[in-house]
């Protein structure tokens, strides 16, 4: 079984001071860039959930400048984030996750080429969705009883993409973040959307057992926003479970996917003639003309202006 041992210093050795220093400077920095990253996630959550300091300030019995000084000081102990957390509903893991999943900014974390060849091949696709959730090689193998050839030709792809490092044994390692920001209109986008149309545009919904929610409601720029906030959080949480799963054994798991999205609908309120009414506030016509084969179901005011 290979190994890999770390070199420590040899006992009763002593680091030199400035050694000593050095990694202690380093340790502070750590800590400072942890601690302001997550005063930056309180309040974009903060914001996100539409409260104000005010409520905060209320529930810690504190005044809004302290909650302010809290949110925007150098030093500030991570039991009072945790506090304020506590305020949103929100342990100190979950805001972590969070942090952790918006440290980075919006890079794009693959090269165009990476995402050509993985939408251009399934089995390397998905080897690379199984390794990056966190399965082993042995494990996939077991899984989907794939012979040793193919899974290492698979794993050599993606070691030459530079998407995982193949070490002896067929041992890997996972290169960059496992959460991927795909390229908008890039290849792996249009074969997610392919993917949304055939497994869930398709699903019965009428008849399903599995939940699914569908609301209808007019909403504020600001509760947009709040609610794209919320979405993200969602996909955050499952992605902790998923790693709070990982020790469970294969028989007690099942691959799930959530698909999460909104859109602007303006619905069209039908009249004489297969003629529909579109919503004063969108500034279309008030009766624009629709084919006689239009159904009844397609309320696409925008689709209609066009015909």
């Amino acid at each position: 079984m290979d190994q890999e041992v770390a070199a420590g210093p040899v006992a009763g050795s002593r680091s030199p001071p400035s050694e000593v220093h050095a990694r202690g400077a380093d340790l502070e920095a750590r800590r400072h860039r942890q601690s302001r990253l997550l005063k930056t996630v309180l309040k974009q959550q903060i914001r996100i959930r539409g409260m104000r300091y005010k409520d905060i300030a209320d529930q810690l019995g504190v005044s809004v400048m302290t909650v302010k000084r809290y949110l925007n000081s150098e030093r500030v102990p991570v039991e009072t984030l945790e506090d304020i957390g506590a305020c949103l509903g929100l342990g100190l893991l979950e805001l972590a996750e969070i942090a952790k999943a918006d440290d980075g900014g919006d890079a794009l974390d693959l090269e165009l080429q990476q995402e050509t060849e993985l939408a251009a091949d399934y089995a390397l696709a998905l080897m690379r969705l199984l390794l990056y959730s966190g399965m082993t090689v042995p494990e996939i193998m077991e899984e989907y009883a794939i012979d040793e050839p193919t899974v290492v030709r698979l794993l050599a792809r993606l070691d030459r993409l530079k998407l995982i490092e193949l070490l002896p044994g067929n041992r890997v390692r996972i290169r960059g973040t496992r959460h991927v920001e795909w390229r908008p209109g890039g290849p792996i986008r249009r074969t997610i959307e392919n993917d949304i149309r055939k497994n869930f545009v398709a699903m019965d919904f009428a008849n399903t057992e599995e939940f699914f929610g569908y609301e209808s409601v007019r909403l504020t720029k600001s509760s947009i926003r709040q609610l794209e906030g919320h979405m993200r959080n969602l996909v955050r949480q499952v992605r902790t479970l998923h790693r709070i799963d990982q020790g469970a054994k294969g028989e007690e798991k099942q691959w799930y996917t959530l698909f999460v999205a909104q859109r602007e609908t303006n619905w069209g309120f039908p009249v004489n003639q297969g003629q529909r009414l579109i919503p004063r506030t969108r500034g279309g016509p008030a009766y624009p003309s629709l084919p006689a084969t239009l159904p009844h179901g397609d309320l696409d005011p925008d689709r209609w202006a066009r015909k």
